[in-house]
């Protein structure tokens, strides 16, 4: 009986050693290793996404404000082409072929010579005399004035130099909860009159500032949110108002790889304006 024991212990000892001394069959490389063309294939996919995505986005922009600014003077550009266009070259081109391609162009130059005659009009007296009475008239109307007072305030902000003018720095902030950052631009500062010493004791920003900060959204920065933070909770950065928003169009890919903080700013607040 001992014996038979010690002779199983044995055959067992021998198996595993017979097993541990099999070579193991190495594992296969995924398919893409293996197969050069598989490999190009992916990468050349990999490069032509990368570089279809800008261009898609820039189309799509592009489209977007094409509609945007002749949505009113396509009917006209019809008309033209029609009433006119279409008499004139009925022996070169057809009127259906000349729709599609003259209307659109022809629709472009309209908005354009809108908008240049608007701009003439406000350099002449009589022209921002009779813009003055068109904007008196939208004032006096109870729903529109409302959208176009803020409208007109903000472009007058971003016309003062340039398409960043309105954005005075950039800064991270906590949002939306604590610990995690976000930047944010910062567009005012304002007193708080019921920070600490003020009116009502506790309540405000315990250094009488709130600031204003814009919040956009990626990768559309044009939406986003408005908060207003104590001066405390808002964290400076050294970042360029054009640094942010290429850091918030690409979702973080062009942020620079050390944050250092900039100076506090003299800010100057709505109270003192």
């Amino acid at each position: 009986m001992t014996n038979s024991l010690h002779s199983s212990s044995a055959n067992a000892g021998l198996a595993k050693d017979t097993t541990a001394a099999l070579p193991r069959k190495p594992k296969k490389a995924p398919l893409r290793e293996r197969s050069p063309i598989l490999a190009h294939l992916r990468s050349m996919f990999m490069t032509g996404l990368l570089t279809a995505i800008p261009i898609f986005i820039t189309l799509t922009i592009l489209y977007f404000f094409y509609r945007q600014v002749t949505w009113f003077t396509q009917p006209t550009a019809n008309w033209i082409v029609d009433n006119f266009l279409a008499q004139m070259l009925q022996n070169v081109i057809s009127g259906e072929n000349l729709k599609i391609i003259i209307t659109p162009v022809l629709a472009v130059l309209i908005s354009l010579f809108i908008v240049y005659v608007l701009g003439l009009l406000g350099t002449f007296f009589i022209g921002r005399q009779i813009l003055a009475q068109i904007e008196h008239f939208i004032g006096n109307l109870p729903l529109i004035k409302g959208i176009y007072g803020t409208t007109k305030q903000v472009m007058a902000v971003f016309r003062q130099g340039g398409g960043g003018a309105g954005f005075q720095r950039v800064v991270l902030v906590q949002f939306p909860r604590e610990g995690t950052w976000t930047v944010a631009f910062v567009t005012n500062t304002i007193h708080d009159s019921q920070a600490i010493g003020g009116a009502n004791g506790n309540l405000g920003a315990p250094s009488g500032k709130l600031v204003c900060c814009f919040i956009p959204m990626t990768p559309n920065p044009t939406s986003g949110f408005f908060q207003m933070f104590p001066e405390d909770q808002v964290r400076n950065t050294d970042w360029t108002v054009d640094l942010g928003i290429k850091i918030v169009l690409s979702g973080g890919l062009l942020a620079p790889p050390e944050l250092n903080g900039g100076p506090q700013p003299a800010l100057k607040s709505s109270a003192q304006a």
